[in-house]
């Protein structure tokens, strides 16, 4: 008789592609599935229709499941934990169907009305840091909300949903608001965990526009979906929670004074400190540069910073006609010969937003070297938004960076030399990873605390 194979699965959604992880329950191989996020580009913005969010999700369970069938045999999954982007969000309506498209995280509608009502209620301008752990700015799903606003009125018995939320909804889950992703809707009093009522006023809704709060990995009902094959029938759902958090999860960076880096297109920190902080640390966190929010992991909170050091890596590796992976893996080998670099040498940019890259070098600047410029300027900046953030939190203790620039011995050195205490994980998907950590731990979620799970499955993480 053929063995039916238990497996669990973590999504990934909302990035630039979307990722499901389908991992063995008996000795932990994995598979991915990949697939484009249906972002689309208008007049307005980038968003994407909540449906084709849903499809994405669907068609990679099919995918996974269905690798997993050809690869393995016969599989059952048991479980499915769903992680991504977190500003980003649904807007329901009374009946629970999407009422607008799920607007991306750097879009920036809701600015001019975010401007003019900091412009009317200067107080609550400089009040928001403090309160939520996030700058008055049109990223918040907050400013996003005002932009609804100020087309047609909100009604009362709509219900907002993070991505990840609104995918596990979906599926067939209960609507839950998951405290990491709540974190960056600017809709949350940080030091309670509980709705802001004087922001939902400004909205003119109820706190019960945010749905029950529960912790990363809570069970949430079973997958009810039809679309999907007869093995992920009735696996147990659960939110994972932001991306960032969850992938650091996956890389074990999770303890006090640990540190994530995510080293992709955007260079992103996330350090863990205790729920300590005050209305005062968090205003003085914003003002430094950074977010303070809730983390995945119970009593933990999150500091968030990022720049888009990969994008200014890109661009360089592309104008020195190094994008292809040989020429790539050759500029990496010379670049480990470069020790000082020639006078006159500058590559920067910024790198808090999307800007272009400055290039000045003289004659004697060689590929190679240019190359080391580049990556120890972004390893600098990362270096420089970690000496912002210390003197309200302290140093770090230890971190761990992963992501596709790391796979480079270049840029390995450099981030060693400006952040110091460093590791590298050879995990090559945080994300779904730590995603499907959550799927196995809501397994078990009512027989041992996630910091147990975690301390018991450190094998997990290196899968």
């Amino acid at each position: 008789m053929t063995r039916t194979l238990d497996t669990v699965v973590g999504l990934d959604i909302g990035t630039t592609t979307s990722k499901a992880l389908i991992r063995r329950l008996d000795d932990g191989h994995v598979l991915v599935a990949e697939q484009d996020t249906p972002w689309r580009v208008s007049d307005l913005g980038t968003d994407a229709d909540p449906r084709l969010l849903l499809r994405t999700a669907v068609d990679l369970i099919g995918r996974s499941v269905a690798g997993a069938v050809s690869t393995w045999g016969s599989v059952t999954v048991r479980a499915i934990s769903v992680t991504g982007l977190a500003e980003s969000g649904v807007l329901l309506d009374p009946h629970g169907h999407p009422a607008a498209p799920a607007i991306a995280w750097f879009d920036r509608r809701g600015e001019r009305e975010l401007d003019a009502l900091g412009r009317r209620l200067p107080e609550l301008a400089g009040e928001f840091p403090a309160v939520t752990g996030l700058p008055w700015s049109f990223q918040a799903s907050f400013a996003k909300l005002l932009w609804h606003g100020s087309t047609a009125p909100v009604p009362r018995g709509s219900t907002w949903l993070s991505v990840p939320e609104w995918i596990v909804h979906a599926l067939g889950g209960t609507r839950l608001r998951e405290a990491s992703l709540a974190s960056r809707t600017g809709l949350i009093a940080q030091r309670t965990g509980a709705p802001w009522g004087r922001v939902l006023d400004l909205v003119g809704l109820p706190e019960s526009f945010l749905p029950e709060a529960a912790a990363a990995g809570t069970p949430a009902g079973r997958l009810t979906h039809d679309a999907l094959p007869a093995a992920a029938a009735g696996a147990l759902l659960s939110i994972a929670g932001h991306d960032h958090p969850v992938a650091a999860v996956a890389v074990g960076a999770v303890g006090p004074g640990e540190l994530f880096n995510s080293s992709g297109t955007a260079d992103v920190l996330a350090r863990a400190v205790p729920s300590t902080l005050s209305d005062a640390d968090r205003a003085a966190i914003v003002a430094a540069g950074w977010s303070a929010g809730r983390h995945v992991v119970p009593d933990t909170d999150l500091l968030l910073a990022g720049g888009s050091g990969g994008l200014l890596l890109r661009r360089v590796l592309k104008a020195l006609g190094a994008a292809a992976p040989a020429a790539r893996d050759s500029l990496d080998t010379a670049s480990l010969q470069v020790g000082t670099l020639p006078s006159g040498l500058v590559v920067r940019g910024d790198g808090r937003h999307q800007q272009d890259v400055e290039l000045r070098f003289t004659d004697d600047a060689t590929p190679a070297a240019i190359w080391t410029a580049a990556t120890r300027y972004t390893a600098s900046l990362a270096g420089q938004m970690l000496a912002d953030v210390e003197p309200i939190v302290g140093a770090h203790r230890w971190g761990v960076a992963a992501g596709g620039w790391t796979r480079m011995a270049s840029v390995r050195r450099a981030k060693t030399e400006a952040i110091g205490a460093l590791d590298f994980s050879d995990v090559r998907q945080p994300g779904a990873t730590g995603a499907a950590m959550f799927a196995e731990y809501s397994l078990s979620a009512h027989s041992q605390s996630l910091t147990q799970f975690l301390h018991d499955a450190p094998a997990f993480a290196g899968a």
